[in-house]
């Protein structure tokens, strides 16, 4: 199988989620700035116009990430990363819903409203990225509150939320904010483990050491 991807949170999370389960898909790069997703092959895979998506061996096509690793839980069940029972997956669903928005979208909401790229898709709005900003560091103070586990975020354990925080976090670095503005800057060593692919337990184990450090 194959996914269909851009260098953007939500396809990293899916990788993540894939490399922690060991689960061999083959990526290909979309050019979203050249508009590759609008060619008459691209839209026939995917209507939507949006990435990330999967394709199986049979030409079978899944779109959007959360449905991405749905499938992917289901063909491979361990390490279980969305709960072994009713309770652990509403716990995870709710800090992965945390992290995506809380921290995921109100970082998409800053970038919508101060980069170039986005000025002929919507009013752009100073006032609006700071109240994004501001959003994003009260949510990463709700998260820290939130963590109970002592390696991952909970559980003692990877589970999506660790790999959707991890990808938020890898954003927030290639947006080269400051550190005061997003109180977060991703360590250097799980970037470049992350940049090689050495994407095992190696780069989510420290994932909550970090966030707590720096929340301090």
């Amino acid at each position: 199988m194959k996914m269909y991807d851009y260098q953007a949170p939500n396809a990293q999370k899916v990788r993540i989620f894939a490399y922690e389960k060991q689960i061999t898909i083959d990526y290909i790069a979309v050019d979203l700035l050249n508009h590759a997703l609008r060619t008459p092959e691209m839209l026939k895979k995917n209507p939507l116009g949006t990435v990330p998506f999967l394709e199986l061996d049979d030409g079978t096509i899944i779109r959007e990430s959360r449905a991405i690793i749905e499938y992917l839980e289901g063909i491979k069940n361990e390490p279980n990363m969305l709960g072994n029972d009713p309770l652990e997956k509403a716990r995870i669903q709710e800090i992965d819903r945390l992290v995506e928005l809380g921290l995921m979208i109100e970082l998409g909401n800053y970038v919508h409203n101060i980069s170039p790229f986005f000025q002929d898709k919507g009013p752009q709005s100073e006032e609006a990225a700071e109240m994004a900003l501001n959003c994003y560091k009260k949510n990463l103070q709700i998260l820290e509150n939130e963590i109970s586990g002592e390696e991952f975020l909970i559980f003692n354990r990877p589970t999506v939320a660790d790999c959707t925080l991890f990808s938020t976090f890898t954003f927030s670095e290639s947006l080269n904010l400051n550190f005061e503005l997003l109180v977060f800057r991703i360590d250097p060593l799980i970037k470049m483990q992350f940049q090689a692919h050495h994407l095992g337990h190696s780069f989510l184990n420290n994932l909550k050491f970090f966030l707590r450090s720096l929340l301090n």
